[in-house]
C-alpha cells in the first residue's frame, strides 16, 4: 500500500473505532450509560459536537476532551461488566492515535500545497504562453515608450525642425493628482479596477495616463497590454492575460466600446473587474463619446437590443473617473509662465488661444486653421474630401474610411465651378494634400496602419481626431449632399455602419436613400434595420410606407416589426390595421401583438373579436390564448363563457387550462366533471389538478373526498399534495385527520410532511407533540429530525 494508502487507513480506522465507542455506549444499560448531553456537559462541549465525533462525522480537535470523554465512557462500561473492550476505551491509546493521525494529516497537506505549488507554477507557465502568443502581448512597464502607448508627438517649437517623436516636457494639473492617487491606491490593493480619463481630442488625456503610471511608485515591473482593437482585446480576455499586477490601456476606448464588438469587450471587462487583482485598466475617452454610452437610451423600435447597456454599466460603475480640462486654467498657465521650458511649450504658449496648449502641441488647432481656409482650388478639394470624412464619422461610419467613397462623395461638396476646374488629377492631388502632416505632427487623413504587419492598409484613411471632434461640433445641423448617401451606398460594407446611416438618412428626409442602406444593413446582418425605418415612417403618418417596410422585415426574418406597427395602429385607433399586422408577425413566428390586442378587445368589450384573436394566436402556437381570455371571464362572473374558453385551451394542449377548469366545474357543483377533468390532467403529467380540487373539498367541509383526491395527486406524482393537505388541517384544528395524512405521506416516501407538522406543533408551544412527530419522522428515514428539533429548542431557549 502506498504512503497516501496508509494514512488514509490510518484516518478511517480511526473513525470506525470512534463509531465502535459509541456502539458500544449505546449498548450500555440506561441506568449506567452516559448520555451525550452527560458527556457534553462532561466536556464543556457542545451536545453536537459529542455526537459528531463519537459518530465519525467530525475529527476531534482537542485530543485532552476526546481522552476525557473516552475515559468517562470507560469508566460506565467497567461498571456495567464490559471488561472486554478495555483497550478500545484506553485513553492514552486513543491519545497516541490521535497524534498519529494528525502527524499524517500534516503530511497530506505538505503534499497538497507542494502540488497546489506545482499547479500554480503549471498555469503560470501556460498563462505567459498564451500572452506571448497574442497579436498585442504584454510587456513589462518599464519598457513602454510614449510613442508605443499612442501618446500624440508634438511640435518641436519655433524655428526648429527636429526629426522623430518630439516629447516635451509635462507640467502638472489638478487632475493629474487624483490620477495618480488612484493608481496608487489601486496598486496597492488587491482588486482589480477601472481608471477613466477623459475629455475632449487632443487634451492630453493620453499624456496623462502615460505620466501617471510611470511615475506611481510600485507599477515599474507590472505588466501592460495595449490591444488595438476590440478583437484583440477579446482575444487578451479569452486567454486570461489580465493576471495580477497587469495594466490593460484601452487608449481611445470609445472606438473599442462603441463598435460592432464593443459589447462583447464592455461584457468581458465587467466579469473580470469582479475577480481578484490586483489589476488595474486604464481607459482613455471623449467627453461626448462619454456622454453618449453612458446616457440611458432613447426611445428606439419595439425589439431592438440596448446598444450600450454592457457599455454603460462599465462606464458608470468605474472606480475612478478623471476629467482632463479642454485648456490650461489661469493659474496653470501663470505656473507654466514661472517655468523654465522646452521649446514646444515655449511655441505652444505663445501660439495657443485660451489656453489650449495640448491641442496646439498636437497640431489639432493648424489642422482647422488649414481646413476652414481651404476655400479655393486646388485646396477646396481636399476640404471636400476632409468634409465627407467628416460627415462619414459623426452620421455613424466609426471605421477606415475608402478611398473610393471620398472621391465619389466629394463632388456635392464643391460649386459647379470647381466641380469644373478640376483636372483630370484632381483627387490623387487632394488626397496628397490631405495627408501631408501640419507641424510633421499629424494630417487631416491619417494612414492607417496594417492590423499584424508593417506599413498603412492601401486605399483606406483615418480623420484626425481633433478633426473629427470639430465637425461634429461644426457640421452637428449639416446635411450631406446627395453624392455623400450615394457614395456610403457603394462603399460601406459594416451593418452596423450601414443601419446607422440609414436612420440619418431617414431624419434628414432621404426616404430612397435610407431604404437603400437599410436593405444593405439587413443583407449584411442586421436584421433590425427595415424595422427601425418602418416605426420612424409610421410615427410620421406614412402608414404604406411603413406597412411595406415591416412586410420586408418580417421577409427577412424579424417579425417584431409587425407586431410594433400592430400596437401603434391599435392605439391611434385603426383595429382593422391593427389585426392585420398582428397576422403578419403571428405568421412570421411572434405572437405577442394578437396577444396583446386580444386584451384590448375583451377589455372594450368586443368578446367576438377577442375571442377570433385568441384562436388564431392558438393556431400561430400561443396554446394560454384561450386560458388567458377565460380567466378574464372568470373574473366578471361569466363561469358558462370561462368554461368553454378552459375547455377549448386544454384541448390546444394547454396543460394548465385543466386546472382552470376543473375550478369552475367544482365551483358550479359539478364535482363529477371537475374530478374527470383532473383526471385528463394528471394523464398528461399535471397532477397538480387533482391538489387543487382537494383544497377545495377540504374548505367546504368534505374532509373524505379531499383526502382521497389528495392520494390521487400523490399517485400521479404530486409529492406535496399530502403534506400541504396536512397543513390545512392543522390550521383548522384537527391535529388527528393532520397527523394522519403526514403517516400517510411518510409512506409514500415523503417525510416532509412530519417535519413541518412538528416544526407547526413546536411553534404553537405543543412540545410533547412536536417531539412525538419528529421521532415518527425519524423511524420514517428522516435522520435529522430530532436534530433539528434540538437545535431549533436551544435557539428559542425552549420557547
Amino acid at each position: 500500500m502506498t504512503e497516501d494508502g496508509s494514512e488514509a487507513a490510518l484516518e478511517e480506522a480511526f473513525f470506525e473505532d470512534l463509531k465502535r465507542v459509541e456502539h458500544l455506549r449505546r449498548q450500555l444499560p440506561v441506568g449506567v450509560r452516559p448520555s451525550l448531553r452527560n458527556l457534553a456537559n462532561h466536556a464543556q462541549r457542545s451536545h453536537n459536537t459529542i455526537d459528531n465525533w463519537l459518530s465519525g462525522k467530525a475529527f476531534p480537535a482537542d485530543v485532552d476532551v476526546l481522552a476525557g470523554v473516552i475515559a468517562v465512557i470507560g469508566q460506565a462500561a467497567t461498571r456495567a461488566g464490559f471488561g472486554n473492550d478495555a483497550v478500545l476505551l484506553d485513553p492514552r491509546r486513543w491519545r497516541e492515535r490521535h497524534d498519529a493521525v494528525n502527524r499524517a494529516r500534516v503530511r497530506e497537506a505538505e503534499r497538497a500545497r507542494r502540488g497546489q505549488q506545482a499547479g500554480a507554477d503549471l498555469m503560470g507557465a501556460e498563462a505567459r504562453a498564451r500572452s506571448g502568443a497574442l497579436a498585442d502581448p504584454p510587456q513589462r512597464l518599464d519598457r513602454w515608450t510614449a510613442a508605443g502607448l499612442r501618446v500624440h508627438p508634438s511640435i518641436s517649437g519655433m524655428g526648429s525642425h527636429a526629426p522623430g517623436f518630439v516629447l516635451p516636457s509635462y507640467v502638472q494639473r489638478p487632475h493629474d493628482q487624483k490620477l495618480r492617487e488612484a493608481l496608487r491606491t489601486a496598486a496597492g490593493g488587491v482588486e482589480a479596477v477601472l481608471v477613466v480619463v477623459r475629455g475632449s481630442s487632443c487634451t492630453g488625456k493620453t499624456r496623462a495616463a502615460y505620466e501617471a503610471v510611470r511615475h506611481v511608485r510600485g507599477l515599474d515591473d507590472w505588466e501592460l497590454v495595449f490591444p488595438r482593437t476590440a478583437s484583440s482585446a477579446l482575444e487578451v480576455m479569452a486567454v486570461r492575460a489580465l493576471v495580477p499586477r497587469t495594466i490593460l490601456w484601452l487608449d481611445d476606448a470609445h472606438q473599442l466600446l462603441s463598435g460592432s464588438e464593443g459589447e462583447d469587450l464592455a461584457a468581458g471587462l465587467l466579469s473580470r473587474l469582479t475577480q481578484p487583482g490586483p489589476v488595474i485598466v486604464v481607459a482613455t475617452l471623449w467627453d461626448a463619446a462619454f456622454t453618449d454610452l453612458t446616457s440611458p437610451p432613447r426611445e428606439r423600435a419595439f425589439g431592438s437590443a440596448d446598444p450600450h447597456r454592457h457599455a454603460r454599466a462599465l462606464l458608470t460603475g468605474a472606480t475612478t473617473v478623471v476629467r482632463v480640462p479642454p485648456a490650461f486654467g489661469a493659474e496653470d498657465l501663470r505656473a507654466l509662465d514661472g517655468l523654465e521650458v522646452d521649446p514646444a511649450l515655449a511655441a505652444a504658449r505663445c501660439a495657443s488661444r485660451e489656453g489650449k496648449i495640448t491641442q496646439t502641441l498636437a497640431a489639432g488647432l493648424q489642422l482647422v486653421d488649414r481646413y476652414e481656409s481651404a476655400q479655393e482650388p486646388p485646396a477646396c478639394y481636399t476640404r471636400a474630401l476632409v468634409t465627407a470624412a467628416m460627415d462619414a464619422y459623426r452620421l455613424g461610419w466609426d471605421a477606415p474610411l475608402p478611398d473610393g467613397f471620398l472621391r465619389d462623395a466629394a463632388p456635392g461638396y464643391l460649386t459647379d465651378e470647381q466641380r469644373t476646374g478640376a483636372g483630370p488629377h484632381w483627387f490623387a492631388s487632394a488626397l496628397t494634400d490631405a495627408r501631408a502632416r501640419v507641424q510633421r505632427v499629424a494630417a487631416a487623413l491619417e494612414p492607417v496602419p496594417r492590423a499584424g504587419g508593417m506599413g498603412a492598409q492601401p486605399g483606406v484613411s483615418h480623420l484626425a481626431d481633433y478633426l473629427d471632434a470639430h465637425g461634429r461640433a461644426t457640421r452637428e445641423h449639416a446635411a450631406p449632399p446627395q453624392s455623400f448617401w450615394t457614395a456610403a451606398a457603394d462603399h460601406a460594407k459594416n451593418a452596423g455602419h450601414l443601419a446607422r446611416l440609414s436612420r440619418e438618412a431617414e431624419a434628414r428626409g432621404q426616404y430612397h436613400d435610407a431604404e437603400r442602406l437599410a436593405g444593405l444593413a439587413t443583407d449584411a446582418g442586421d436584421a433590425g434595420a427595415y424595422a427601425m425605418l418602418a416605426e420612424l415612417r409610421e410615427r410620421a403618418g406614412d402608414r404604406q410606407g411603413a406597412e411595406r417596410l415591416a412586410q420586408l422585415a418580417a421577409d427577412g426574418g424579424d417579425p417584431r416589426c409587425c407586431a410594433a406597427l400592430a400596437w401603434m395602429r391599435e392605439r391611434a385607433g385603426d383595429p382593422q390595421g391593427a389585426e392585420r399586422l398582428a397576422r403578419l408577425a403571428a405568421v412570421a413566428g411572434d405572437t405577442d401583438a394578437l396577444r396583446s390586442l386580444t386584451g384590448i378587445r375583451e377589455q372594450a368589450g368586443d368578446h367576438q373579436g377577442a375571442e377570433r384573436l385568441a384562436r388564431m394566436a392558438t393556431e400561430a402556437g400561443d396554446r394560454a390564448a384561450f386560458r388567458r381570455l377565460g380567466r378574464g371571464r372568470e373574473q366578471t362572473g361569466d363561469a358558462e363563457s370561462a368554461e368553454r374558453l378552459y375547455e377549448l385551451a386544454a384541448g390546444a394542449g394547454d396543460r394548465r387550462a385543466y386546472n382552470a377548469l376543473a375550478r369552475v366545474l367544482e365551483r358550479a357543483g359539478n364535482s363529477q366533471g371537475a374530478e374527470e377533468t383532473a383526471r385528463l390532467a394528471a394523464d398528461t403529467g399535471s397532477p397538480r389538478c387533482y391538489t387543487t380540487l382537494a383544497w377545495m373539498r377540504e374548505r367546504a367541509g368534505d374532509h373524505q373526498s379531499a383526502e382521497r383526491l389528495a392520494r390521487l395527486a400523490a399517485d400521479a406524482g404530486d409529492r406535496h399534495a399530502l403534506r400541504e393537505l396536512a397543513e390545512l388541517r392543522e390550521r383548522a384544528g384537527d391535529p388527528q385527520g393532520a397527523e394522519r395524512l403526514a403517516r400517510m405521506a411518510a409512506v409514500a416516501g415523503d417525510t416532509d410532511a412530519l417535519r413541518s407538522l412538528t416544526e407547526m406543533r413546536e411553534r404553537a408551544g405543543d412540545h410533547q407533540g412536536a417531539e412525538r412527530l419528529a421521532r415518527l419522522a425519524a423511524d420514517a428515514g428522516d435522520r435529522d429530525a430530532l436534530r433539528r428539533l434540538d437545535r431549533r429548542r436551544k435557539r428559542t431557549g425552549g420557547q
